[in-house]
């Protein structure tokens, strides 16, 4: 069934007291409110959103919703917020070097040979 055994124990002692609609009703969650509220993840959304990608670090999301709308979480609370709920991707490219000379790359990559199958 995929459920803990005390969840199913429960959902027996509801059927015994009020039948099946007590067992499929849904009732409020009596566990805390989220660490970041849900109109600073609707804000978050929005910069995540923009073109620029503003944010490179799960650590600048975090220091910039503590900064800007005064929100302190987690680090593992922002990036599962960012990562999962959001499914931002915070991808920044490579660290290249400033001096390597792009016709001597581009040389290489046509004359090497690939070792992989």
């Amino acid at each position: 069934m995929g459920k803990h055994r005390g969840t199913v124990h429960r959902w027996l002692a509801d059927y015994r007291e009020g039948g099946i609609e007590t067992v499929v009703e849904f009732g409020t969650s009596s566990g805390r409110k989220r660490a970041i509220p849900d109109w600073a993840v609707s804000s978050l959304k929005k910069q995540l959103e923009e073109p620029e990608g503003r944010f490179q670090r799960y650590t600048q999301i975090q220091h910039w919703l503590d900064i800007t709308l005064g929100v302190q979480a987690e680090y593992a609370t922002v990036h599962h917020l960012a990562r999962y709920r959001l499914k931002a991707k915070l991808k920044v490219p490579r660290p290249r070097n400033r001096k390597q000379d792009e016709e001597k790359l581009e040389a290489f990559k046509k004359t090497s040979v690939m070792t992989c199958n």
